[in-house]
This record gives C-alpha cells, structure tokens and sequence, in this order.
C-alpha cells in the first residue's frame, strides 16, 4: 500500500465512526421518544375512561327524569333549532342582498369587456366608413414611415 492509501482508509473509517455514533444516538433519541408518547397515549386513554365513566353516571341519573320532562327539553330544543334556522334564512337573504348591489354597482363602474370594445369599434367604422379608412390609411402610412427609416 502506499502513503496516500492510509490516509484515505483513516478517513473512511472516521467518517463511518462519526455516521455509527450519530445512528445510536438518534436510535436512543427515538426510544426516548417512544416511551414518552407511549405515557401520552396511557394517561389519554386514563383520561377517556374517566371521562366515559362519568358520562355514564350522568345518563344514569337523566333517566330518572319523567316523560314530561323529557318531552319539555325536546320541544325546547326544537324552538331553538328552528329559530336558528329562521335566523340564519334571514342573514342569508341579507347577505344575497348585499351582493346583488355590490354587483350592480360595480358592473355600472366597470369597463366594457375588451371584445365589446372591438365589436363597438368595427360598428363604428360600418356606421362611418369614410373617417375610418382615413383612420387607417394614416396608421399604415405612420407604420410605413417607421419601418422605412430603420
């Protein structure tokens, strides 16, 4: 072997020690992070078990409540979605409202589009046909003086 094979090997072999060093390092990195979601994970699921043992209490204490008042709370809550829904039909009218003369007085501000414009240009040059092509015979005389001086 010669000199300069050497020191290429030790290179190579720091530069594969530093890459096994960084490879456990993120291996221990990723146990840590696995034990600590795996706590997560436990103290949640504690926590939806409490909170479905609780919700269990409570239905159990509701059922006691009589027909009446039972039917009271649904009629309640009727009223209540209905008069939600009344509500939100009147802001969506509103809203319509709104929009439709925000449209009016922006299409009255706007210009016309620009193939309406050409539609009323060749109108107007069927309407007048003579200033027209005095029109566009200057263009082209104008268009042919430029060119010629270059």
């Amino acid at each position: 072997m010669s000199q300069t094979g050497r020191p290429e090997r030790d290179r190579f072999n720091e530069v594969a020690d530093a890459a096994r060093e960084k490879a456990a390092e993120a291996e221990h990195r990723a146990e840590e992070k696995i034990v600590e979601v795996r706590r997560i994970a436990e103290e949640k699921a504690a926590d939806v078990a409490r909170r479905a043992e609780a919700k269990a209490a409570e239905e159990s204490r509701n059922a006691a409540e009589t027909p009446y008042e039972v039917e009271e709370k649904t009629s309640a809550a009727r009223e209540k979605a209905a008069e939600a829904i009344r509500r939100a039909a009147e802001r969506t009218g509103q809203a319509t409202a709104n929009a439709r003369a925000a449209t009016e007085r922006v299409g009255s501000a706007a210009p016309e589009p620009v193939a309406g414009q050409v539609h009323s240009l060749i109108g107007a040059a069927r309407r007048q046909p003579v200033p027209a092509t005095a029109l566009a015979v200057l263009g082209a005389f104008i268009l042919w003086r430029v060119v010629r001086r270059r």
